[in-house]
């Protein structure tokens, strides 16, 4: 019977989450991307031929930068380094553009932004729960009967007992040296 470690409840916990949110946390995040990139073709598009037109180097790149919606300061997150301008990569700075946030740009983005954060929130609730119940038990039996439908995705963390291998005896030697089997009773 194993018992449980910390470290291999540590190590159940995050399997169990990564199996119910990783790929729900990429979708959201791919599509908070997208609409990124509709934020940076709304800010820069109209000056992207006078930005590349400038000398190598005169304006950063930058793989997200920052920008304001109804007073509130967000992170834009691009697929790739792309041109930006000066200050827009700083939080402290004033950002890349302030939207008001009627604007059909900014509410997608924020529905974006809204999707990562129920999922992040969806995830923290659960690992509270999921680690409550493997604090509960102390052996991998007790978690089975607690809770079995978990056996399938967590069952590799048991480490089995190693089974003693004999050394191979010839059983027919032995019957032969010691008179096996006995056909009579003896009286």
């Amino acid at each position: 019977m194993s018992r449980l470690t910390n470290q291999i409840r540590q190590s159940m916990l995050n399997t169990v989450l990564d199996h119910a949110f990783t790929a729900k946390q990429q979708a959201a995040d791919k599509n908070k991307i997208a609409a990124g990139e509709k934020v940076y073709t709304d800010i820069y598009g109209p000056y992207l031929i006078a930005m590349e037109s400038l000398p190598k180097e005169f304006l950063p790149k930058a793989s997200s930068f920052y920008i304001a919606i109804g007073g509130q300061k967000h992170k834009v997150d691009l697929s790739e380094s792309r041109l930006i301008g000066k200050g827009h990569y700083d939080r402290y700075n004033s950002g890349a553009k302030l939207y008001v946030g009627d604007e059909q740009v900014a509410q997608e983005f924020m529905k974006a932004v809204e999707v990562v954060g129920d999922i992040k929130s969806q995830r923290d609730q659960m690992h509270r729960e999921v680690n409550a119940v493997l604090e509960s038990v102390h052996t991998f039996k007790k978690l089975w009967e607690v809770w079995p439908e978990s056996k399938s995705l967590l069952e590799k963390f048991e480490q089995k007992p190693a089974i003693a291998i004999l050394p191979a005896v010839q059983v027919n030697r032995l019957n032969a040296a010691l008179g096996l089997p006995v056909d009579e009773v003896p009286a």
